[in-house]
């Protein structure tokens, strides 16, 4: 179409002719928003004003009866509780500190908590990572766990312990602190949020982005998919029952809700994990392609909601694949009951031998 300001000399007819033409077909100058965009669109309000809200209701619900049931006397001094209850206090954690936040900056039009202060973007930056990966190397110490019982059973005593399992988060939380701890100087404040400073031609930036990947997720997953299929063969082999027929029935407590866990972790992590190896190695050649970079966006947002599936998933996997904590919940939610039955009752019973004692001093005895 063409342009008035393109051609100052003009004459007075096709300047009329170009405004008609103006006039007539305005949205010729509008951005046009392809039904792939439009999507986008659609699934960034979707996801971003709706799911968080459901997600925070059942992970806090979920999580809360998870921390509850296996705080309980029979449960407490096993080590895989142990990991479940640190797993589930993490993910609440991550669904009121980092999604909740981002919802409400989202609802309310505010700056993320990141963006409010030039201080608070790289602490923000190490705390959020201490916390998110410590939940995925969490899920590796319970497969770890299941593996030793299954497949190492005479050790079961001496490396599934509380005090175990405590080493092991300590050495958890450590590791993450000292892998994280490059954000407090990589991380800047720009003018379009909270991301990596990287200098031109620093070799370092780039190496130490693939390291941390590496611990935040790459050897994670890779762990968790190798104990999987150990665990799986395992339990096929009925190794546990084979090798050891003296074992103690606790010591297999929720090895089929590790299993199913991990599984599940696994799957809904692996899209946004693929998502960030294209978006760190594709070529520049590909953001001329206007479809081709929606397509990613709608691929990340959706990866993005899936991994956070997995901060809701650990009471779910506990009640349909572990027997022993439905039976533990039945108990939890029956004592409840008839905790608040019996307070019913006796008040009750104190308002009626009240109202007695009453009447009975309210009698005269006649002279």
């Amino acid at each position: 179409m063409t342009n008035s300001s393109k051609m100052p000399n003009a004459s007075s007819s096709s300047s009329s002719s170009v405004d008609v033409q103006l006039k007539t077909s305005p949205q010729s100058y509008e951005p046009q928003i392809s039904l792939a965009e439009s999507e986008l669109l659609f699934l960034e309000f979707l996801f971003q004003v709706y799911l968080p809200p459901v997600l925070i209701i059942l992970g806090t619900v979920g999580n809360c009866l998870t921390i509850i049931v296996m705080r309980r006397k029979n449960l407490s001094q096993s080590s895989i509780s142990f990991y479940i209850t640190a797993f589930a206090c993490c993910s609440l954690l991550m669904l009121y500190l980092f999604l909740g936040t981002e919802w409400i900056s989202k609802i309310f039009h505010q700056k993320s908590v990141d963006e409010k202060a030039d201080w608070l973007c790289p602490v923000w930056q190490f705390i959020s990572r201490v916390i998110s990966y410590s939940g995925i190397w969490f899920v590796v110490a319970m497969m770890i766990d299941r593996y030793i019982v299954i497949w190492h059973p005479k050790q079961f005593s001496t490396l599934c312990t509380i005090f175990m399992a405590k080493f092991v988060a300590i050495i958890i939380f450590v590791g993450l602190v000292v892998i994280s701890i490059h954000a407090m100087w990589t991380f800047e404040l720009m003018n379009n949020g909270c991301y990596p400073y990287h200098p031109q031609n620093d070799l370092h930036s780039v190496v130490w982005t693939w390291v941390a990947a590496s611990f935040y997720s790459y050897i994670p997953l890779a762990l968790i998919f190798v104990f999987n299929v150990l665990i799986f063969t395992g339990i096929c082999l009925k190794r546990p029952f084979k090798s050891h027929q003296s074992q103690d029935h606790q010591s297999l407590l929720f090895t089929y809700t590790t299993l199913a866990t991990s599984m599940f972790y696994f799957l809904l992590v692996m899209p946004a994990t693929i998502i960030n190896i294209v978006e760190m190695t594709y070529p520049p050649s590909w953001l001329q392609d206007r479809e081709l970079v929606t397509q990613l966006a709608k691929a990340r947002l959706t990866a993005h909601y899936m991994a956070w599936l997995n901060m809701t998933i650990v009471f779910f996997m506990c009640f349909f694949f572990s027997r022993t904590f439905r039976v533990e919940l039945w108990d939890l939610l029956c004592s409840l009951c008839c905790r608040h039955r019996r307070r019913i009752y006796e008040l009750q019973t104190g308002s009626q031998s009240t109202h007695v004692e009453t009447d009975s001093c309210n009698e005269t005895t006649p002279l």
